[in-house]
């Protein structure tokens, strides 16, 4: 999956917030580079300036950082936001999606339009009846805070839910649990119960916390909220029970006292939790308990509750397959709890989450939207307008290459036209002498034509039984119209005088301006002979003339139906004659006769 190299991760809670920068690392791994920190007033009556607050210190870390105009995801505590388990009927996309738009709005205690929600199905509780998680926060909370982040000059991409991010850092580092994992994440304000399971999990929030055990201490002692906070986070552990020793400080004695009374009444609800999701979510009983939040460092409560449940208790390790730079190792023991929220919302960029949301305002995402449209739009013409620039540039590059290619070339180009015109002279003298020697050429090419023309006929004829005995090509005669005294009956076209070809091979007259060339006139040659009484009779004939039909250099041969072929049988006669006309290719210059 691409992504930054550089992640930015924001976590938003009641009374810490902060900050951590990741890096993305070779095949996909997440490496945590810096964790900047700061503390809310505890007191509640300060909640009015609590977004001011905010503000503020997301500015500092902003700076701390060097992360301006960088992307990042941030996550709001449990007790700003709503979250509710439905089971949804099982239907297509578009009615699953109204249906959960009305499971919305029968779930979410606020009328719809004042809210920003989404939903993630999250398991499947049967076939027909997939669980969904649907979570909403009020759209006045949320434009204060995304206002903040805002001045600070960062750029929201993502609203998740703490516990959401805390159960995708889980998967990530511990995998799929055997049996039921319990995370319990101590906040400041509230205490977030998440039963992971194989396939499931489920999400509860109790309304106390770190702030109730401060309650608790400034009503023993008498003293502001601030006081206890410092007195809770300075020397406060959790008693031990009456089976143990109490410290020789009296107010420390009294101190864990308090703690434990306060952590005890946590307890339980915390049971009234699981029994709850045993009996209504068909869920199992936890076998393993995990400690998240910042309360999962005092002394002694991992203590306490492996007491108080009787399970194996271990604090959530966020960095089992997350690596972190070598100065912040020292610090990750202590850290560790409270840093889930930012592995589950690094965790992203880098592989698919099993649950993830995002409470972004339509508002901020259609700026997104219309950032990305400009975004394009000069991507778009950038690309447009890119080439013609780069055209206009080798234009003029190539102007100035052809003017220096110019002037440097001119005075060869001068020296070759002189070369060239006396070429062409040369070449002038070479063709007039050519064309003195074509006369020569032809006679040369047609002293032996009839001498090859006949051994071609020659090859032609039968091993037997035909002989040819007379080549003539007959003369014009234009006063005899009819049948001529032949002794073999030639009409008078056939005996029509060939003319002599109006152009030779090569050098041939051109025709006179204005006036259209004319085909030369074919001449006619005519192969005479006889042939002996056989057993084919006149076939014998015919299988000559089909053998001078083949292709060759010297004439094509006419139609079988102007051959004459004699076939009177004659008891005194011992051969018949025959002959076949023959149109010429290409004949000599001049008409020869040929007779035997």
């Amino acid at each position: 999956m691409a992504g930054p190299k550089r992640i930015i991760t924001l976590s938003i809670g009641s009374q810490t917030i902060s900050m951590a920068e990741f890096s993305r690392e070779k095949r996909g791994m997440l490496k945590l580079k810096h964790v900047e920190t700061r503390d809310l007033i505890p007191d509640p009556a300060a909640d009015a300036s609590r977004s001011s607050q905010g503000a503020l210190h997301i500015s500092e870390m902003t700076a701390a950082l060097k992360a301006k105009s960088q992307t990042v995801k941030c996550t709001l505590p449990a007790q700003a936001t709503f979250s509710r388990l439905v089971k949804i009927p099982s239907f297509s996309q578009d009615e699953f999606s109204k249906t959960v738009a009305f499971e919305a709005q029968q779930n979410i205690p606020y009328p719809l339009a004042e809210v920003t929600w989404d939903y993630k199905t999250v398991a499947d509780a049967s076939s027909q009846e997939p669980e969904v998680l649907i979570v909403a926060a009020k759209n006045d909370l949320l434009d204060e805070w995304t206002a903040g982040i805002a001045d600070s000059k960062l750029k929201l991409s993502t609203i998740d839910l703490s516990p959401l991010a805390i159960y995708n850092a889980f998967r990530y580092n511990y995998g799929e649990p055997e049996g039921c994992s319990l995370l319990i994440d101590l906040g400041a304000r509230t205490t977030n119960l998440l039963f992971i399971e194989t396939g499931k999990f489920f999400v509860r929030t109790i309304s106390s916390g770190g702030n109730a055990l401060t309650a608790a201490v400034a009503k023993e002692f008498g003293e502001p909220m601030m006081a206890a906070e410092e007195r809770k986070c300075g020397s406060g552990s959790i008693g031990r029970g009456s089976n143990f020793a109490e410290d020789e400080d009296p107010d420390v004695a009294k101190l864990a006292k308090v703690l434990r009374n306060a952590v005890t009444r946590l307890h339980a609800e915390i049971a009234r939790s699981i029994s709850f999701y045993r009996s209504q979510q068909g869920g199992s009983a936890p076998s393993k308990i995990y400690l998240a939040g910042g309360g999962a460092n005092m002394p002694l409560m991992k203590e306490f509750w492996e007491e108080k449940l009787n399970l194996e208790v271990e604090r959530l390790n966020p960095f089992r397959c997350v690596l972190a730079a070598h100065d912040r190792i020292p610090a990750l023991s202590k850290l560790a709890p409270v840093l889930g929220e930012h592995v589950g919302l690094a965790l992203e960029y880098v592989s698919q989450c099993p649950v993830s949301v995002n409470l972004l305002p339509q508002s901020i995402r259609s700026k997104g939207r219309l950032a990305q449209i400009c975004i394009a739009i000069g991507l778009a013409a950038a690309s447009v307008c890119a080439p013609v620039l780069v055209w206009g540039i080798s234009l003029r590059k190539s102007a100035e290459v052809a003017v220096t290619l110019k002037d440097e070339l001119t005075p060869r180009l001068e020296k070759l036209e002189r070369t060239d015109r006396q070429i062409k002279a040369t070449q002038a003298e070479i063709k007039s002498k050519l064309d003195s020697i074509i006369p020569l050429q032809t006679a040369i090419a047609e002293r032996d034509y009839w001498v090859r023309l006949i051994d071609h006929i020659h090859s032609c004829l039968p091993k037997k039984y035909v002989w040819v005995t007379n080549l003539q090509i007959p003369q014009k005669d234009p006063t005899k119209e009819a049948v001529s005294n032949s002794p073999f009956g030639f009409t008078a076209e056939e005996q029509s005088a060939a003319t002599q070809a109006a152009a030779s091979k090569s050098g041939s007259a051109k025709a006179e301006p204005g006036k259209q060339a004319q085909p030369p006139a074919q001449t006619r040659l005519v192969i005479k002979g006889l042939y002996l009484e056989n057993p084919e009779s006149v076939a014998v004939v015919d299988a000559f003339g089909k053998s001078l039909s083949a292709e060759n250099p010297f004439f094509t041969t006419t139609a079988p139906d102007q051959w004459v072929r004699t076939n009177k049988p004659n008891p005194v006669d011992w051969a018949q004659d025959f002959s076949i006309p023959v149109e010429l290719k290409t004949p000599p210059q001049k008409t020869l006769k040929v007779a035997p």
